[in-house]
């Protein structure tokens, strides 16, 4: 009977300890680690902010490489949403952006759902600096009475996430620092004459439109005695809420002129446009270079780009390697 008193008695002061832990423990927890990357903050911005590549840097992907993702909305802007269903060490919960501020901020809502329901904001601030970029990555937030107790037994929320958020933060280091770095620089260029064909498209179905006009067009230029030139894509408009855009295939000519009953003839006048090198597939690598330009127009004071070319310079038909496809970006504004 004794040994059961001084277990009831132990028993009941582990009881009364939880409780003053659900009572009296600090319900709120603001938990934060930063990093210096040596990389341009275009580049750290987009990678830390789309969900596109959180898996790459993600301290947790490695709980579940199998587990499913979702998006919704337009990544990379507000209201775009992450979703994860993973097994029982991942978990399941989502995370949408609340606030985002281009090389500044952003703001996430982030709702577990397994293996217990909680809410919590995180936050990501970029400050550049002689260095390089110095990201914080931070999170949070109000346990309650039982959470509370969870957390102090596991050391509390920052021994829970702290040495995630620091694994997080040195892969998004690496991947920041070994990207290819995107200059923008101001060039001249030269007038062009060309064959073109222009079309509102969707999105889906460029590959096809190009894949039938170059080849035709090009036939056309030499049909005519004139020399061919790289092939373009201009953009007269980009609608990404739409999925399309205002496009024309052109394809360039020198010599002699050239003149088609099926496409028209397009004068592209010399003058300044700011260039970006490009080298990889047709596919969302592109928006790399292309945040990169418009982090660069921004800083000029430069916004709103009248008219936007890719030249490519590689014969995707020649180079299977598509890591190696060389494309040249101009944007013209004002």
């Amino acid at each position: 009977m004794k040994i059961l008193r001084i277990v009831a008695i132990v028993a009941a002061v582990l009881v009364l300890g939880l409780v003053a832990i659900g009572i009296f423990a600090p319900g709120k927890y603001d938990v934060k680690r930063d990093t210096l990357i040596k990389a341009p903050i275009s580049t750290v911005f987009y990678n830390a902010t789309h969900f596109s590549e959180f898996p790459k840097w993600s301290p947790w992907q490695e709980l579940d490489p199998n587990m499913k993702v979702t998006l919704e909305g337009t990544d990379g802007t507000l209201g775009a949403k992450y979703s994860w269903q993973g097994n029982d060490k991942a978990g399941a919960g989502s995370m949408t952006v609340t606030a985002i501020e281009a090389n500044k901020t952003l703001e996430q809502d982030l709702h577990f759902v397994k293996p217990f329901e909680s809410t919590s904001h995180t936050y990501m601030n970029f400050e550049e600096t002689d260095g390089g970029v110095k990201v914080v990555w931070g999170m949070t937030g109000e346990n309650n009475f039982v959470s509370k107790i969870i957390c102090t037994l596991m050391g509390g929320m920052d021994g829970m996430v702290g040495k995630d958020y620091e694994k997080g933060l040195k892969k998004l280091k690496e991947i920041c620092e070994s990207a290819p770095v995107y200059a923008v620089k101001e060039i001249d260029w030269a007038e062009k004459n060309c064959l073109s064909k222009r079309e509102v498209l969707k999105f889906e179905s460029m590959s096809a439109f190009f894949g039938q006009h170059y080849p035709a067009m090009y036939a056309e230029v030499a049909k005519a005695g004139a020399e061919p030139g790289i092939p373009l894509a201009v953009y007269y408009d980009y609608d990404e809420a739409k999925g399309q855009c205002d496009v024309a295939a052109a394809v360039p000519f020198s010599g002699k002129a050239a003149s088609s009953k099926t496409y028209a003839t397009l004068n592209l006048p010399a003058g300044k446009a700011y260039q970006i090198d490009y080298y990889g597939p047709y596919n969302e690598q592109m928006k790399k270079p292309y945040e990169a330009m418009d982090a660069k127009l921004k800083e000029l004071g430069k916004t709103n780009p009248e008219l936007v070319i890719e030249e490519y310079i590689s014969d995707p038909m020649a180079e299977p390697d598509s890591t190696k496809w060389y494309t040249k970006i101009y944007f013209f504004v004002k």
